[in-house]
C-alpha cells in the first residue's frame, strides 16, 4: 500500500466534489438519478480497494500501522484543542438574564412576564419568550379612532396584539434594530 490513509481521503474528497459539479452540470433531472447511482457505485468502489486489502492476505501490516498513525496524529492534535464552551455559555446565560431585568418593565406594562431570554449567535438575535401575566392585569387604551368596518378586518388581519409595539420598546430598551429581537408567547 503505497499511499496513507489520508491521501486516500483526499482522493475521495476530490472525487465527491468533481461529482457533484458533473451532476450540476448534466443534461436534466430526466437522468439525475442514473448519474447518482452511477457516483455511488464509483465510490464505493473506491472503498472497497482498502478495505479488500485488510480481509485479504497482502500487506495488511501496512495498512494498519498507517490506520494507528492515523489515529496518533488525531489525539495529538485532539490534545492541542481547548474546548471553551462552559465559559461561553456562562457568559451567554448572564447575557440573558441581565437582558431580562432590563426588559421586565417593558413587559409589564403589556400584561406580560418574561419567561426566559436566549441570545443566539447564528443568526444574531434576541428571543424573549413572554406569558400573559395572571390578575392585576394593566389596561393599557392607545389613541382612539374611528374608522370603517373594512378597515377593521384588515387591521386585524396585520395585528399582531401588542408585540409590535412592546418588541419596538425592547429594541430601544436594547439600544438595538427590532429585525434582532424575536418575542415568542406561550
Amino acid at each position: 500500500m503505497g499511499y496513507s490513509f489520508l491521501e486516500f481521503m483526499k482522493r475521495i474528497g476530490i472525487f465527491i466534489i468533481c461529482a457533484q459539479s458533473f451532476l450540476h452540470f448534466t443534461a436534466g433531472k430526466s437522468y439525475e438519478k442514473y448519474v447518482k447511482l452511477l457516483i455511488g457505485l464509483m465510490i464505493l468502489a473506491q472503498f472497497t480497494v482498502p478495505v479488500r486489502a485488510v480481509f485479504l492476505a497482502g500487506e495488511n501490516t501496512e495498512l494498519w500501522e498507517e490506520v494507528e498513525r492515523f489515529q496518533e496524529e488525531l489525539e495529538e492534535m485532539e490534545a492541542d484543542i481547548t474546548w471553551d464552551y462552559q465559559e461561553e455559555n456562562g457568559l451567554t446565560a448572564a447575557l440573558g438574564e441581565e437582558v431580562k431585568e432590563k426588559l421586565e418593565g417593558i413587559a409589564k406594562e403589556y400584561g406580560f412576564e418574561i419567561e426566559g431570554v436566549e441570545v443566539c449567535k447564528e443568526p444574531p438575535k434576541i428571543e424573549v419568550v413572554v406569558v400573559k401575566k395572571q390578575g392585576g392585569e394593566v389596561i393599557r387604551v392607545d389613541k382612539i379612532e374611528v374608522i370603517s368596518g373594512e378597515e377593521i378586518g384588515q387591521r386585524l388581519a396585520g395585528a399582531d396584539f401588542g408585540h409590535e409595539n412592546m418588541k419596538k420598546e425592547f429594541a430601544a430598551a436594547l439600544h438595538t434594530d427590532e429585525e434582532y429581537i424575536e418575542i415568542k408567547e406561550e
